[in-house]
């Protein structure tokens, strides 16, 4: 049956960009769950998986790039991630949003992209703040200030990295399309 299978050199390359989008996602999974959690940078947690998600679904377009924020943000839900369920539905829909606001209305630069960053990764945070502060309350009101704001902020220092990966890794099968 796999005899008649055969691909093209561009679905090789697709697959090939695809993979390389998962296992960057898995080892920034990994950093984020095994090493960052047990060093936190100025008492904050760092989550630096949004900021890939996002780059990714900006690089690849709304449709593509939606697929995979919806894989990415449900493999890092069922990961067992703290209000995992909330970043499912925020993170898709504000990679989405910043897909089309950077490919539609802003240029497709790093800037704009770090911006998009930025605002879906706060929204991200802050829902899950206002989740735990509503639903038994787990957190002080404070700490918005204290623990999420510098959170976010810190969590943007791997947005160069991200966007450089990702900005190579959407290059490959590009020019084989032509």
């Amino acid at each position: 049956m796999l005899k008649h299978v055969h691909l093209t050199k561009s679905q090789w390359l697709g697959i090939l960009k695809w993979s390389l989008y998962g296992l960057l996602t898995l080892a920034v999974l990994l950093l984020q769950s095994v090493v960052l959690s047990q060093l936190p940078v100025f008492g904050v947690k760092l989550a630096p998986l949004p900021v890939l998600i996002v780059c990714v679904c900006i690089w690849e377009g709304s449709e593509k790039g939606g697929i995979y924020a919806i894989l990415a943000t449900l493999f890092w839900c069922l990961s067992g991630s703290d209000f995992g369920n909330i970043s499912v539905a925020v993170i898709p829909i504000g990679a989405m949003l910043s897909a089309v606001l950077c490919r539609a209305v802003l240029t497709l630069r790093f800037l704009p992209a770090a911006l998009c960053c930025l605002g879906v990764t706060l929204v991200n945070a802050s829902a899950i703040f206002v989740f735990k502060l509503i639903l038994p309350p787990t957190v002080a009101i404070d700490s918005f200030w204290r623990i999420l704001l510098p959170g976010v902020f810190l969590s943007m220092l791997f947005m160069p990295i991200h966007y450089a990966l990702v900005k190579l890794i959407s290059r490959i099968g590009v020019h084989d399309a032509l």
